[in-house]
């Protein structure tokens, strides 16, 4: 039985809630879905493009998936847990070492996962 609280959670934006901006691709080219730091940003590419394109990069999300640092140990992520951007593999993990934080995973997530739901924060990626 549901209690009522009184509390109103907005579980979801209309139009849903996330924000971009345009880059100019660099080479070797980019595909969507791929993940970046674009200057102080971490964020997620929208299309595939080519050297010299245009493309839209989304820099805050409140629920996206990305690609996810699959190990066999030692990776999996509760929901709340924060999330950290590796560049070096272009992915998120919940290990913090040298990798930038970038918002929390939304959604548990098993260390073999390639894929996690995340909420992007959207703000100066920072350690």
């Amino acid at each position: 039985m549901a209690v009522e609280t009184g509390l109103k959670l907005r579980t979801a934006a209309p139009m849903g809630d996330w924000r971009s901006f345009v880059v100019t691709v660099e080479t070797p080219g980019v595909c969507a879905g791929q993940m970046a730091l674009v200057h102080n940003a971490v964020g997620v590419y929208v299309l595939d493009g080519a050297a010299g394109d245009e493309v839209a990069f989304i820099y805050h999300a409140e629920k996206i998936k990305v690609p996810k640092l699959a190990a066999s140990a030692g990776l999996g992520a509760f929901a709340g847990d924060k999330v950290y951007y590796s560049a070096a593999n272009a992915a998120v993990t919940p290990v913090a070492d040298a990798n930038l934080w970038i918002g929390i995973f939304v959604k548990d997530c098993l260390s073999a996962d390639t894929e996690a739901l995340i909420d992007l924060k959207g703000d100066k990626a920072h350690s």
